[in-house]
């Protein structure tokens, strides 16, 4: 419907610009007519001489020049503006077809936007958050009415090291070697309370034949509702080599446990790199060294921390709770160590 109303409005406008034209050549016909009457009984009239008459006609012949320039302006004026319109016409007719494949890309987007959303986790749903535990990011904050506090065991699982996760670690925290095989390693997914005293979701690589001690510990910290700032994989913040890191990890008072690199001021392998030590909120509990006779540490996070006497929150102490339920399961303190003492790590 919409083009044949835009042919009947051209051809309409058409035949309004043809009638101007005729409209004007009959006017110019009259015109030049008039004019030649009047030079004659003008001529017939008058003694002028010949040079005067011929000054006359001269300048009517201009005048009718000037005319007849002006219509042909006004028919080309005409003709331009029906050109014009035709172009307007097509013009509108592309915007219309670009706005209509605008309008699909809308609709595209928003399909995709829907598909998107459908492939998301529902985390105010309990099953979905149970079916989905594996995948669910670290960091990701869970509603305590979500969980189920009479079954927590479905959220503190260790699993085989997946395609996934071991495309995350590999060359990183993970290296080849003849120390340590993927098959010795267990990926957590696990609950902890944030600083904040919200639920938030945590992960570690532990040592396989460590799991159960691990599910244990942090099951039991849980129902304590104690605080732990973070734990992500040390993976998270890869600077290109294990030492910088792991302290990278630190800086961020990140709790993690496995890294394959050599123990602190040493050429052996640390038990991290088995996955037998984890370090807990390390930037509340550092590592310092009395070799020297005075304190000696390198995070300026930990600044607050190095005097243990002072009773801020997230200190381990063996009156802490942390500190209790680790050596329960049989794991030994950096804190008890003689000439340097690493707060944050407990080991087995």
């Amino acid at each position: 419907m919409s083009d044949s109303k835009n042919k009947i409005k051209k051809t309409s406008k058409r035949k309004l610009n043809i009638y101007r034209c005729m409209s004007a050549g009959l006017g110019l016909v009259i015109l030049i007519i008039s004019a030649v009457i009047i030079l004659t009984v003008f001529i017939k009239r008058t003694s002028r001489e010949p040079a005067d008459n011929y000054l006359v006609s001269q300048v009517i012949t201009k005048l009718l020049i000037e005319i007849e320039t002006k219509e042909y302006v006004e028919d080309e004026a005409f003709i331009a503006e029906d050109v014009s319109e035709e172009n307007m016409s097509v013009e509108s007719e592309v915007l219309a077809e670009n706005e209509d494949d605008a309008s699909e890309d809308i609709i595209t987007e928003d399909v995709s936007e829907e598909d998107a959303d459908t492939n998301q986790i529902d985390l105010s749903d309990p099953p979905s958050v149970i079916a989905n535990w594996e995948i669910i990011p670290a960091g990701t904050i869970i509603d305590a009415s979500v969980i189920d506090f009479n079954n927590l065991s479905q959220y503190f699982v260790a699993y085989e090291i997946s395609d996934e996760v071991f495309s995350f670690i590999n060359e990183k925290s993970y290296q080849e070697n003849p120390d340590v095989a993927l098959s010795d390693l267990r990926y957590m997914k696990l609950l902890h309370y944030n600083f904040n005293h919200e639920l938030q979701v945590g992960e570690l690589i532990v040592a396989a034949d460590l799991q159960s001690d691990f599910i244990g510990i942090f099951t039991e910290l849980f129902q304590a509702e104690y605080e732990i700032q973070s734990m992500y994989l040390p993976d998270n913040y890869w600077t290109g080599d294990p030492t910088s890191t792991d302290s990278a990890s630190i800086d961020v008072n990140n709790t993690s446990c496995f890294m394959y690199r050599p123990a602190t001021g040493s050429g052996n392998l640390s038990k991290h790199a088995y996955g037998r030590a984890i370090d807990i909120n390390p930037q509340q509990n550092p590592y310092v060294s009395y070799t020297s006779g005075s304190p000696k540490w390198s995070h300026e996070n930990a600044n607050d921390y190095i005097d243990r006497t002072t009773g801020l929150p997230h200190v381990i102490t063996e009156e802490d709770i942390c500190y209790q339920v680790f050596t329960k399961y049989g794991f030994t303190w950096g804190g008890s160590w003689a000439n340097v003492k690493d707060y944050q790590h407990f080991q087995k």
